[in-house]
C-alpha cells in the first residue's frame, strides 16, 4: 500500500503519471523485494508482464553478426536484464520501413531489423506506439551497445 508521494524536489503529490520520476513510502511490503525497475500500478489496470516480445531495432557498428540465439543484455529503462534473440524476422529499409528480406541468418552493422527476444525473467513493457518513453530497448553484449529500438508487439 503506498503510504505517500512525493516528487524528487520534496513536494507531496496525489499521483504521477508514466515516466515521472517520485518517492514513494510504502506499508506492508518487504523491502528486500523491492527493486529498481519494479512498476507500480493499480490492481485493476496491472502493466502486461511478459518473456517475449518484437522489437524493430537498428543494429550499430559491431564486428559479430547478430544470429538467433545471440545472448544479450536488455536495457529498458532502470532494469538491465539478461535475454536471447530468439528470432530474426526480417531486414527493413531504413528510409522507408519497406521489408528487405524475411528470415535473414544474420544481421550486421547499420541494418534495421524486426527481432524477437526472449527474457530469463518476465519483465514489464509497454509498446513504443502507447508510450514513446516506455517502449525503447538498448541490447548490449560484452559491454557494448549493440543495437537500440522500439518495442513493436509484446507476445
Amino acid at each position: 500500500m503506498v503510504k505517500s508521494m512525493t516528487t524528487v524536489d520534496d513536494k507531496s503529490v496525489d499521483y504521477s503519471v508514466a515516466g515521472e520520476q517520485c518517492i514513494l513510502v510504502l506499508g506492508g511490503t518487504d523491502q528486500s523485494k523491492i527493486h529498481n525497475g519494479n512498476v507500480v500500478c493499480e490492481p485493476h489496470s496491472r502493466v502486461r508482464t511478459t518473456l517475449k516480445f518484437k522489437a524493430r531495432v537498428l543494429v550499430f557498428n559491431i564486428d559479430i553478426p547478430i544470429t538467433k540465439g545471440f545472448p544479450i543484455d536488455l536495457h529498458y529503462q532502470t532494469v538491465n536484464e539478461p535475454a536471447v534473440v530468439s528470432r530474426l524476422i526480417s531486414t527493413h529499409s531504413k528510409s522507408n520501413g519497406q521489408v528487405l528480406k524475411s528470415k535473414p541468418r544474420c544481421l550486421t552493422k547499420n541494418q534495421v531489423a524486426l527481432i524477437e527476444i526472449k527474457c530469463e525473467r518476465a519483465i514489464c513493457l509497454e509498446l513504443f506506439k502507447d508510450s514513446k518513453s516506455l517502449g525503447r530497448i538498448t541490447c548490449r553484449y560484452g559491454g557494448n551497445t549493440i543495437a537500440a529500438g522500439m518495442v513493436i508487439e509484446i507476445t
